[in-house]
């Protein structure tokens, strides 16, 4: 793993409120609005919700599809990639079990931590990292990891997750070899709080021509990996809304982007991305309308005959 940004110590060390404001749609994130927590707390129990939401977002989906990417060199067609997103596991316990139960019958070639692993409050003697060590090494001993940073994770988890095999892509790259082909998955460091991100950093080394993965924690950064050439961009972060009126139509949203690229499948320009609706909570441990789900996908180099 890189050394930490100096942007991210900076940030890591000033102690101020985890928020961020950008732009006037930009305030209206669910971490910018303590009041909107107390409001919907409050809802939830008076009207005797709360426990719904709660079991709602034990309800951890697996979600398999195939993703058609005409560029893909045709040795990786077929790879299939699992994508953990958003565990905030300090949030949840009973997610360790969950998240290796909607796993552990499947077979899938590399796994992909999109960030925000815990809140960073927590530190290495803590419940919260003997969680999160028992999901990573679980991961690991199944086949290759790659992880990034999300907004609310410190240096120090990365440094964690490294330790227990996790390759972790802090603006950096990695390169995967099959049958003579060769594909890079490359990972931002965080670009919503911390905006320690540095594509051309994370570009470095990378032959031109070559088939691209983009990994960031959040999707803000598409422009840009749009225009550095890259063929796919998976993210995290949204949780789609995690509290959302009926259809998956998210009440607040939690970064300035299209409202498209909140959830699930778009594309921008050559580029194809991937919006996870995340496997965990943030503030209040319940969803609604938004269930969590830990997306399995098979890249194909072709589109596939339905």
């Amino acid at each position: 793993m890189r050394p930490i940004n100096k942007r991210r110590w900076l940030v890591e060390h000033e102690g101020r409120i985890h928020a961020v404001k950008r732009g006037r749609s930009g305030r209206f994130h669910f971490e910018n609005m303590p009041r909107l927590h107390r409001i919907l707390a409050f809802f939830l129990r008076v009207t005797f919700t709360k426990w719904i939401g709660q079991v709602n977002a034990l309800k951890v989906k697996l979600e398999q599809f195939d993703l058609a990417c005409p560029s893909l060199p045709a040795a990786f067609d077929g790879l299939r990639i699992l994508l953990v997103a958003d565990p905030h596991i300090d949030n949840t316990d009973a997610l360790v079990e969950k998240i290796i139960k909607a796993v552990d019958s499947v077979a899938y070639d590399i796994c992909i931590l999109g960030g925000d692993y815990t809140f960073g409050r927590a530190w290495k003697n803590a419940i919260d990292y003997s969680n999160l060590e028992t999901i990573a090494k679980y991961l690991v001993s199944r086949s290759p990891v790659y992880g990034v940073l999300g907004n609310h994770d410190i240096y120090d988890v990365g440094e964690l997750l490294e330790t227990i095999g996790v390759i972790m892509l802090v603006n950096d790259n990695a390169g995967i070899d099959r049958d003579g082909e060769k594909i890079y998955i490359s990972g931002l460091d965080d670009c919503h709080y911390f905006g320690a991100d540095d594509i051309k950093l994370t570009d470095e080394s990378i032959e031109e021509g070559v088939f691209k993965i983009m990994v960031s924690h959040s999707p803000e950064t598409y422009k840009k990996a749009a225009d550095a050439g890259y063929a796919l961009y998976f993210a995290g972060h949204t949780h789609a809304g995690q509290v959302c009126l009926p259809g998956q139509k998210a009440i607040v949203r939690g970064t300035s982007v299209p409202t498209r690229i909140l959830n699930g499948l778009w594309h921008h320009g050559k580029m194809t991305g991937y919006t996870s609706r995340g496997v965990g909570t943030s503030g209040i441990p319940v969803r609604f309308f938004c269930p969590p789900q830990i997306p399995l996908i098979t890249l194909r180099s072709v589109p596939q005959i339905q």
